[in-house]
């Protein structure tokens, strides 16, 4: 069932006489239902509803709605519809009532010798980019982008989240919040009708810890949920839980952070757990979903240092599964939806000691060639895409290395076993808990030990633990 609502405008103002009627075609351009009038109901039989990329065998499903006008004459307009629901409670973000978990992007408008003019050689390329790594959405960080590239969205099954001009917002005065509800009607008005739109963003990294952001955001969640109440609403943060004042109003809290970049530099080791205390406490705090929008480090193409060290190629793909590691911890307490690397692309930004020829946080370069962490990051998508959505991993996932180093992808699933200290050690896992390992002779195991009592966790053979071999020894 799709609600419609038609809003016309002309020169005649007498439409009394005024006929509206709608056809909507399936893609192979057969009709499917029909309606008349300025606001009404389509009822599709056997409906093809639209997916994400990779979360179902035919993804980005769309028909074809066609609006007839005719008065004195006749006007047409078509449009491409998308049918999916969106919906979200306390730890889960939901496409057509399936939880969905981002495998995203920040990303900008930007590319070498057209910077920010639309190229759709560039458009295709970063596309077709985006599906080679396995991702399935990313953010328009910071602004609404241009309609073709809304548009390839929609056809391909990347999921976005929506995002307005407002960047390092602060001093909370009236001229601000009247600009920043006009962009936010201007962007909803825009991309209302897209499917490939499931959050919108009012925000990035805007002060949300000073006097005055509570009220000037309530404001501001309030007027975008006066617009659309079907999808949800969100902002970047990049501040702590304790003190930030804004996250209170999002539907799916919105995380930005860079330990091991711009705080702790170098220090791999202090990741985990630093980001593993900022994600947990907006989830303990405000009992909502909790999604990371921007993580990473930059890294110059071409610079490989051992030990890592900031700025090689290296650094970037150690620093990255120092976070894969905090994603997997909360992703296995049942809230957190979904994980986007800051950034698709390197980007050119103004000169500062700061940026060596620009922002290089991306994981391909401004020429859109890939760096390590593509691959890396590929790896990780795939295997994601493999464990939530059963999707096909791809032949040229992993390269061949020897005979003796096992090529068969094996199912490993997270156990815990624990003991009281009574002789007999009890077997916990869920067998939905599923990870793709490589090598099949790789076993990762994790302990608290004590005299007595003990517990064991980590990730082993699936068929094993089904064998019970992992006893109370």
């Amino acid at each position: 069932l799709v609600e419609y609502t038609i809003v016309y405008a002309g020169d005649s103002e007498d439409t009394d006489d005024l006929s509206i009627t709608l056809i909507l075609y399936d893609r192979d351009d057969q009709i499917v239902a029909t309606s008349s009038g300025a606001k009404g109901e389509l009822r599709i039989p056997d409906v093809n509803l639209w997916w994400p990329y990779l979360m179902h065998p035919d993804p980005a499903y769309l028909y074809t709605l066609q609006v007839n006008l005719t008065l004195e004459e006749s006007d047409i307009y078509r449009l491409p519809v998308g049918v999916r629901t969106v919906s979200w409670n306390s730890t889960s973000l939901l496409i057509n009532d399936k939880p969905f978990y981002f495998r995203g992007f920040g990303k900008h408008e930007d590319s070498d010798f057209k910077g920010k003019g639309l190229d759709l050689s560039i458009v295709t390329r970063d596309y077709n980019l985006i599906k080679w790594v396995g991702g399935n959405g990313y953010r328009t960080s910071h602004y609404p982008y241009a309609e073709e590239i809304m548009d390839f969205s929609d056809r391909q099954g990347i999921v976005i989240i929506d995002e307005v001009p407002i960047v390092d917002a602060k001093d909370w005065h009236e001229q601000l919040l009247e600009n920043h509800l006009s962009s936010l009607t201007q962007l909803i008005q825009r991309d209302k009708n897209r499917p490939s739109v499931i959050l919108w963003s009012v925000a990035n990294e805007a002060a949300t810890s000073s006097s005055g952001a509570e009220i000037y955001f309530k404001l501001v969640y309030d007027h975008v949920r006066s617009l659309d109440t079907s999808r949800g609403a969100t902002q970047a943060i990049n501040l702590d839980a304790d003190g930030e004042l804004a996250a209170q109003y999002s539907d799916v809290i919105s995380v930005n952070t860079y330990s091991g970049w711009y705080s702790n530099t170098g220090q791999l080791h202090a990741i985990t757990n630093n980001v593993l205390d900022r994600i947990r406490g907006f989830h303990s705090m405000h009992d909502k979903p909790v999604l990371v929008t921007e993580y990473g480090a930059d890294a110059f193409s071409g610079l490989h240092v051992l030990p890592e060290t900031i700025w090689s190629e290296d650094y970037q793909a150690k620093l990255m599964s120092k976070y894969f590691e905090a994603f997997d911890t909360v992703r296995r307490e049942g809230w957190f939806v979904g994980e986007m690397i800051w950034c698709f692309a390197d980007f050119q930004t103004q000169q500062g000691i700061t940026r060596v020829d620009g922002n290089k946080k991306g994981i391909f370069t401004r020429q859109r060639q890939p760096k390590r962490s593509a691959h890396v990051l590929r790896e990780r998508y795939f295997a994601l895409a493999q464990e939530l959505d059963n999707a096909t991993l791809p032949e040229d996932l992993t390269p061949y290395v020897s005979s003796t180093w096992s090529q068969t992808r094996a199912i490993y699933v997270f156990f815990t076993i624990h003991s009281d200290g009574d002789g007999e050690g009890e077997l916990l896992y869920t067998s939905e808990q599923r990870h793709i390992v490589e090598h099949a002779s790789t076993l990762f195991l994790h302990s608290q030990l004590s005299s007595q009592p003990f517990s064991l966790w980590g990730w082993a053979p699936y068929k094993l633990l089904d064998n019970k071999l992992l006893d109370k020894q």
